[in-house]
């Protein structure tokens, strides 16, 4: 039997389970090399069971309660520990994408002068 065998669960049993872990997801600080930015998140174990096997996209584990600014993806998990998962994002992601908040404030400063 494999590690990430996952056992059937029911979307209310999901959704339970969602509610009451996410809370306790843990993120770590982030650290870089010249070129990406990493973050690892600890989720609790009792949410491994609804992420599936490798590397997910990104509305699977934010499905699961994961919560990071844009540009994060997942590249791995820590293989002897499955609820460790490793994300990356390139190095000057925030410098070359400006947050949804100063370009919605930029619109609505324009939408004003008209």
């Amino acid at each position: 039997m494999s590690k990430y065998n996952q056992k059937p669960y029911t979307a209310e049993e999901k959704r339970k389970a969602i509610e009451t872990y996410s809370e306790k997801i843990q993120y770590s600080p982030r650290y870089s090399n010249d070129e990406w930015e990493f973050r690892h998140v600890i989720i609790p174990k009792q949410l491994v069971r609804f992420v599936p096997p490798g590397v997910c996209p990104e509305d699977i584990w934010r499905g699961i309660g994961i919560r990071q600014s844009p540009g994060w993806e997942m590249y791995m998990r820590h293989d002897p520990e499955p609820h460790v998962l490793l994300f990356r994002r390139p190095k000057d992601y925030d410098q070359v994408h400006q947050p949804f908040s100063a370009t919605n404030s930029a619109r609505i400063v324009n939408m004003a002068k008209k």
